[in-house]
């Protein structure tokens, strides 16, 4: 092992020691003297739980940096903007400033570290790099802050952007920023352990404050490394797009969680700055997660990306601006779905009398503006990625050459043959395998068509016929699973939900009722029911799954499954006529503490007479049998 190697475990290893010792020592002060956070409805904890955490952390960083690390002139600007920012965080917990003092503290501290130097260096363009280091300084600041919602996610995901940035510094041989990101990722690791669900302790304004600018704070040095050292890979605009987008990449989760939470806020009509469970981690739950898992999940997240973004762009730069692409579109979508929640947080009075929300409803009726840009984007992604895949992940300059003089044809064509076919017409959150069928016959006649204008303007001179067989390929699986992501999503979801159910039930009728009857009890929200099992008189049906649910046996095994399982509903779900099976499956369940509920079919007026339809499933129940447990009514 190398010195410089140990050098960097002992720096992580003494901010963690500190900071484990510190922490503990923090919760006894804070106990002793009452200064703990009592419950409140818009927070999650439930106990009394001290406060001041951040001092832990801003003590377990500062001190060996004073020590360990040979600060560079940034890095001094660093630690005075981390410490100025800690004070203004500290006195917010003790005296409680109103948003726009405190943002006007953060303002005056970090114009003063900027006009003594700390900016990203943008050659060229000095008025950008003061205007882009300020914002990106109070934005992380309080993004962090604002992330700070339950216990152990600001810590958790602080610890993650560290080590990534740590990891960041040794790949690109930024080494001035290697010691203090693994001096954070110590300090935060040593107070997450206390943090973590239950916490003991929360890090407060003082805390989340410090964390958010000194990871801002990071990147800026970074941008300021590659500057003074005298290299010239970052000298295009391409590689500047490098320099900046992988660290906002690292710090993925905390910039989304901000624009998701200033998006539903503005577009409810609600103050950003007005606290509440409305962030990522709350709506994670709300869908079924714990929240135990739900910062795990979100630490996941942090950690994947940022893993995948560091390999690709120390490998290959252009590979690296395709994953940005659609890792930004896969965000933006996860975004809207999350968005779909807003009504049970925000309740129906949403957006009433703000006329900021307002405008964003009708911006956002015009929902095919925004189906064409996005298609825009997967469509580049995917000609140019056909390129990196036939090339190996090395385009040369002549084959860029092409795609500038191709790319307006390329989405010009394809844009039109999707709106040919009538892609733009419904709402991909309802998209089905019709969709599919209009995706694969626009992707078969666009290609055509930009074949046949490649041979006719160019003779298909220098162009690769396997280039066009790819992006074929892509193109169909791009625009094809954008259409299906938030379908996607919603399975997820709905089934991560309900494992959290605690009603079992049996479905008796593993066809076609069975398979309505499933998808629209989730589709419903407000009920408890947890689908156990299908049963079906059918043996070759058994062992089979329809939407994730197994097939368990027949009628001859309900009595075996209902004691097993603590079944306490059977749904007979077979539409076909057949009056004698609901007495069979009686006389299976007779003695059970069960009840036996009839789905009525979907549309009951074709088989009746009756010209009013039936709703689904749900909605009309009715008890043909009950153990010693009170029936349903219809």
């Amino acid at each position: 092992m190398s010195i410089a190697a140990e050098k960097y475990i002992q720096v992580f290893l003494i901010s963690l020691l500190l900071s484990s010792v510190l922490t503990p020592a923090v919760i006894l002060v804070a106990r002793k003297f009452k200064l703990v956070a009592m419950p409140r409805e818009d927070r999650w904890h439930k106990e009394p739980t001290a406060l001041y955490g951040g001092i832990a952390i801003f003590l377990a960083f500062s001190i060996p940096f004073s020590f360990l690390i040979q600060a560079s002139p940034g890095l001094m600007l660093l630690l005075a903007g981390g410490t100025a920012f800690f004070f203004i965080g500290l006195l917010d917990d003790i005296m409680r400033f109103t948003p726009q003092g405190k943002f006007v503290a953060q303002l005056i501290a970090v114009v003063l570290v900027v006009g003594l130097g700390l900016k990203i260096h943008l050659p060229g363009y000095p008025i950008i790099s003061i205007g882009l280091t300020v914002f990106w300084l109070i934005a992380m600041a309080n993004a962090l802050n604002i992330l700070d919602n339950m216990d152990g996610l600001s810590s958790g995901i602080t610890l993650v952007a560290a080590l990534s940035l740590a990891t960041y510094g040794y790949l690109f041989n930024l080494y001035e920023i290697i010691g203090p990101s693994l001096l954070l990722a110590g300090s935060c690791l040593g107070f997450w352990i206390y943090n973590f669900k239950p916490a003991k302790i929360f890090m407060g304004d003082c805390g989340s404050l410090f964390l958010g600018f000194v990871l801002g704070g990071l990147v800026v040095v970074s941008s300021s490394s590659i500057t003074n050292a005298g290299t010239d890979v970052y000298a295009t605009f391409s590689n500047m797009i490098l320099m900046l987008a992988v660290p906002v990449a690292v710090l993925i989760i905390p910039i989304f969680d901000t624009a998701l939470v200033s998006f539903t806020r503005l577009q409810s009509g609600r103050s950003i700055a007005q606290g509440g469970r409305d962030h990522t981690s709350h709506r994670l739950v709300l869908l079924g997660l714990s929240e135990e898992r739900a910062v795990l999940t979100l630490m996941l997240v942090a950690a994947v990306v940022s893993a995948v973004v560091l390999y690709m762009a120390k490998h290959s730069l252009d590979a690296f601006l395709s994953i940005v692409s659609i890792a930004a579109v896969v965000s933006i979508f996860f975004g809207v779905f999350l968005s779909y929640l807003n009504s049970d947080i925000y309740g129906e009075d949403r957006g009433k009398g703000s006329r900021i929300a307002h405008a964003m409803k009708i911006m956002l009726n015009k929902r095919q503006i925004l189906q064409v840009c996005i298609d825009i984007l997967l469509l580049t992604v995917s000609y140019f990625s056909a390129y990196l895949l036939k090339f190996d992940g090395v385009i040369s300059p002549y084959n860029k050459g092409l795609i500038e003089q191709t790319l307006p044809l390329v989405l010009a064509v394809k844009i039109t043959c999707l709106w040919f076919f009538g892609l733009y017409r419904g709402q991909w959150r309802f998209a089905s395998l019709d969709d599919i069928f209009k995706i694969i016959k626009s992707t078969i006649l666009s290609s055509a068509i930009i074949v046949g204008a490649l041979v006719f303007l160019y003779r298909f001179e220098g162009f690769s016929r396997v280039v066009f067989f790819m992006d074929a390929i892509l193109t169909l699986i791009f625009i094809s699973g954008i259409r299906f992501m938030l379908r996607m999503f919603n399975e997820y979801f709905i089934r991560q939900s309900e494992k959290n159910n605690s009603i079992p039930i049996l479905i008796f009728g593993a066809g076609d009722g069975g398979d309505l009857f499933l998808r629209e009890l989730r589709k419903r929200k407000g009920h408890d029911f947890l689908p156990v099992g299908f049963i079906d008189d059918d043996p070759a049906k058994k062992g089979q799954e329809i939407h994730g649910v197994k097939v368990l046996g027949n009628r001859y095994d309900l009595e075996h499954l209902i004691k097993r399982f603590g079944i306490q509903k059977v749904f007979l779900a077979v539409l076909s006529k057949a009056p004698s099976l609901h007495e069979k499956v009686a006389e299976c369940c007779k003695g059970l503490d069960v009840d036996i509920v009839q789905i009525r079919p979907l549309i009951q007026f074709a088989q009746t007479g009756d010209t009013t339809p039936k709703h689904a499933a749900t909605q009309h129940l009715k008890v043909i049998h009950s153990g010693t447990r009170k029936g349903i009514k219809q």
